[in-house]
């Protein structure tokens, strides 16, 4: 039997500079988006059940892909700013090979993040 369920609503707050920008881009991009004023309780969303979820599946591979991409770097440029075989960051973004303290330090650095995310 199959059975159609709702996807749960996601509750986001946002607040300081660029909040505005924020709420007219995901007006723009979602258009049943409801953005309502600030409802007064927070939750951490690190200790949300969601975010344990999401955080579980993310592999470090996953994560070298994503923060490579959002930096705007080929694999040519991160080898070259690493020192790191591409053939070697190909194999560590597909979870072929995994990624070492060492390496993890080399790839934080040239990624501006905390190198902790690849291991």
């Amino acid at each position: 039997m199959l059975v159609h369920a709702k996807t749960p609503r996601i509750d986001v707050r946002i607040s300081g500079r660029g909040a505005r920008q924020v709420a007219n881009l995901l007006r723009r991009t979602y258009k049943n988006v409801r953005i309502e004023p600030d409802a007064g309780a927070s939750v951490d969303i690190t200790e949300t059940e969601w975010y344990k979820d999401i955080s579980a599946k993310i592999t470090p591979g996953k994560a070298l892909h994503t923060y490579r991409d959002n930096a705007g770097l080929t694999l040519a440029e991160l080898s070259g700013k690493t020192a790191i075989a591409e053939s070697h960051l190909s194999a560590m973004e597909n979870d072929k090979r995994g990624i070492g303290k060492v390496t993890a330090q080399k790839l934080g650095k040239a990624l501006k993040c905390e190198y902790r995310r690849f291991l």
